[in-house]
C-alpha cells in the first residue's frame, strides 16, 4: 500500500489533502450507466513476477474509496437533519477488507456518527452482503449500512452497497446525488474510530428461523451431511443455519479468484471433498453469498444447477406439490420456467432497485418517487400480456381479480423476488377480505427485505432435495438458460442501445430466423432491455451495471440455444456497436 500522505491536524484529527481528479477518475466515481446495485472498482494495480500475483493499493485508488465514503456521510446527515447517526459498517473477505473498514470507520467517527461493526475478530466486521443489507430492518435504530463487497469480481475489485433507511440499494437522484458530492471534495478529515459490536448475524438466522417456520417444515435435513464451500471466507452465518438444522457440515476452505461458482467450478475436487463426506449435496456461494450454485449427487450421476434451474424448480415443486401459491417477482432476464405455477407473474429489470419497488406497492409502503421513475415493472395478465405499471392499484387488482376468482377471500401467499445471477428474497404476503368494507388488506408479519437475500431459499431447496424432490424433474429441459456477454466500455453501451431502437416494434431476421422486438422502458421512458423473440425462444440483452459489458440472455431450444444467443451477440457488435 501506498503511503496516503495524511497531515496532524489536531490531537486526534488527520486531514487527506485531495488532487485534482482525472476525467477517467471521475467515470469512475460517477458512472454513465449507473450501476444497479452499489458501486465497484478495481482497487488493487496487478503485477505478476515469478509466476506469483502481487497486489498494489496505490493512493489514488484508494482515494476514490474515501471519496465516496464522505459522500455518503454528507448526503446522510442532510436526510436526517444531523439526528440519530449510526451507521453499520461491513465487508466480505477480500485483501483490502481491513484497511478500507478502518478509514471508513474514521471518516464516520470524525462526522459524528456511532459505529457499529459485526463481532469479529479485532479489527474486522465480516457479514454476508444480504445479512448486511438486511441489518437496516432487523435493527430499528441503525438506518445506514455499508457493505464493502466486489461481489463475484476478481480479488482486486472491492466496493460498496448502501442502504439508507430501507434495505434496498441506493438508486436514481439519490446515488446521483452522492457521486456529485464524491466529485466535489477537496480534503477530507478523519479521526479514531471507537466501534460498538452487534451480533447481526444472530439476529438475522432467527429471522430465517422464523421465516422458515411459516413456510415450510425443516425436519428432512436433520442428519444429512452438506457440504458448504464458500470460494472466500467460511460464510459462518450460513454455516451456523445449517448446524441448527441439525446438518454435518463440511466446510471447504479452499479459496478460489475469482470468488464466482458460476464461472469457477472444480467438479473434481468437489466429487472427491464429497465422497470423503458421504454427501450428496454441495452448495457453493461467491464472495457475497448472493451468487449461488448447487452440486448434486443423484442417482450415481452428478449435477450442476445455477440459480435460474434452481429457484424455478423450487417454485414449481412448492406450487404442485405443497399447494403453495406463489407470487412470482423476477427481473426479466430471469427463467420463465416456473411462471405457469405461479398464481400472478411480475416481471421487472434488472437488479434489487426494481424488484424492492414492487414489494413495497404490495405492502402499500410508500416509495420514493425517484426509484419509482427509474424503474421497469411489469404485470402480467390472464393473457400473458405484460401491462405496464407505475403504482400499486393495477397490481393488488389484478391479485384481487384473481382470487374472487379462485373463491379466496384469505390467502398467505409466498412472495419470490429473485434474479437469474442468484438473487432471491422470500416472504409471505396476508391478503384477506374485510367482512365489513369488502376490502381487502395486504399485510406481513415479517420485516420487510427488498435487497437479495437467498439464505432461506437455499435451506428450502436443501430440504426439499432432501425430501426427494429432484431438481431435474421440475422444470422444462427442453429449454435452455444461458447468459453471455460481449465487451463494451459505458459510451460503446449507450450508443448499442440507441442505434438498437429503430428496431423497436418491427420484426428482424437474424440467420435465417425472424424475431420481434420489443424494449422495455422504466416509466421515464428509458429503454434499459431489449426482448427478442422467435416462435420458440425469448433473448434479451442488456448494459451490465456492474461491469465494462453487455449481456445476452437466452431461453430456447435446448440443442440450438448456443448457436442462436451467439448469432445475435455476433449481429448486435457487426452492426450497432
Amino acid at each position: 500500500m501506498e503511503d496516503i500522505g495524511l497531515e496532524k491536524l489536531e490531537e486526534d484529527i488527520q486531514i487527506l489533502k485531495l488532487p485534482e481528479l482525472t476525467e477517467n477518475e471521475k467515470n469512475i466515481i460517477n458512472p454513465i450507466v449507473a450501476p444497479t446495485s452499489g458501486l465497484r472498482i478495481q482497487i488493487l494495480d496487478v503485477s505478476i513476477k515469478d509466476d506469483k500475483e502481487k497486489y498494489i493499493l496505490t493512493k489514488r485508488k484508494f482515494y476514490l474509496f474515501l471519496r465516496v465514503f464522505k459522500a455518503i456521510s454528507q448526503q446522510f446527515k442532510e436526510r436526517k437533519n444531523n439526528q440519530n447517526l449510526k451507521i453499520l459498517i461491513v465487508t466480505d473477505n477480500r485483501p483490502t477488507k481491513e484497511v478500507l473498514l478502518q478509514y471508513c470507520s474514521q471518516i464516520f467517527t470524525y462526522d459524528g456518527y456511532e459505529v457499529y461493526y459485526q463481532q469479529d475478530e479485532e479489527g474486522k466486521s465480516r457479514i454476508s452482503a444480504p445479512y448486511g443489507a438486511a441489518s437496516v430492518a432487523l435493527y430499528e435504530d441503525i438506518n445506514l449500512i455499508i457493505v464493502l463487497t466486489a461481489s463475484h469480481n476478481d480479488l482486486s475489485w472491492n466496493g460498496m452497497k448502501v442502504y439508507f433507511d430501507y434495505p434496498i440499494p441506493l438508486s436514481g437522484d439519490l446515488f446521483k446525488n452522492i457521486s456529485r458530492k464524491a466529485l466535489e471534495l477537496k480534503e477530507i478529515r478523519l479521526k479514531p474510530a471507537k466501534h460498538i459490536t452487534i451480533e447481526a448475524e444472530k439476529k438475522n438466522n432467527d429471522y430465517v428461523v422464523n421465516l422458515l417456520s411459516k413456510t415450510l417444515e425443516i425436519k428432512s435435513i436433520k442428519g444429512k451431511n452438506i457440504v458448504i464451500w464458500p470460494y472466500l471466507g467460511k460464510a459462518r452465518g450460513i454455516v451456523n443455519l445449517f448446524k441448527h438444522y441439525g446438518a454435518n457440515v463440511t466446510l471447504v476452505e479452499e479459496e478460489l479468484n475469482p470468488p464466482n461458482p458460476i464461472k469457477n467450478l472444480q467438479e473434481i475436487k468437489l466429487q472427491k471433498i464429497m465422497n470423503q463426506a458421504n454427501s450428496n449435496i454441495a452448495l457453493l456461494l461467491d464472495a457475497d453469498r448472493d451468487r449461488i450454485v448447487l452440486y448434486v449427487k443423484q442417482n450415481g450421476e452428478y449435477f450442476t444447477y445455477i440459480p435460474n434451474e434452481i429457484y424455478s424448480a423450487m417454485h414449481n415443486i412448492l406450487a404442485k406439490e405443497y399447494g403453495k401459491k406463489v407470487i412470482n417477482v423476477r427481473t426479466i432476464p430471469s427463467d420463465l420456467r416456473g411462471d405457469d405455477t405461479s398464481f400472478i407473474n411480475i416481471l421487472t429489470g434488472v437488479g434489487y432497485k426494481h424488484l424492492g419497488v414492487i414489494m413495497y406497492f404490495l405492502l402499500g409502503i410508500e416509495v420514493d418517487q425517484s426509484k419509482i421513475d427509474t424503474a421497469i415493472l411489469y404485470v402480467e395478465d390472464e393473457d400473458k400480456n405484460l401491462i405496464k405499471i407505475n403504482n400499486a392499484a393495477p397490481l393488488r387488482q389484478q391479485i384481487i381479480k384473481l382470487m374472487k376468482k379462485q373463491n379466496l377471500e384469505k390467502e398467505s401467499f409466498l412472495m419470490v423476488f429473485w434474479e437469474e445471477s442468484g438473487g432471491h428474497t422470500l416472504n409471505i404476503l396476508d391478503v384477506s377480505k374485510n367482512s365489513e368494507t369488502d376490502e381487502y388488506d395486504f399485510s406481513t408479519d415479517f420485516a420487510i427485505i427488498a435487497d437479495k437475500y437467498p439464505v432461506p431459499a437455499l435451506v428450502l431447496i436443501t430440504e426439499l432435495i432432501c425430501r426427494g424432490s429432484v431438481i431435474s424433474e421440475s422444470i422444462d429441459w427442453t429449454i435452455k438458460g444461458i447468459n453471455r456477454t460481449i465487451p463494451a466500455v459505458d459510451e460503446e453501451k449507450i450508443k448499442i442501445m440507441k442505434n438498437f431502437e429503430v428496431n423497436d416494434g418491427k420484426k428482424i431476421t437474424i440467420n435465417e430466423k425472424n424475431y420481434e422486438v420489443h424494449a422495455l422502458s422504466d416509466n421515464n421512458d428509458m429503454i434499459d432491455i431489449y426482448q427478442i423473440k422467435s416462435k420458440d425462444s425469448t433473448l434479451y440483452f442488456r448494459p451490465s451495471g456492474t461491469g465494462p459489458d453487455v449481456r445476452f440472455y437466452i431461453f430456447g431450444n435446448v440443442k440450438t440455444h448456443l448457436e442462436e444467443i451467439h448469432k445475435l451477440m455476433e449481429y448486435i457488435k457487426n452492426k450497432f456497436k
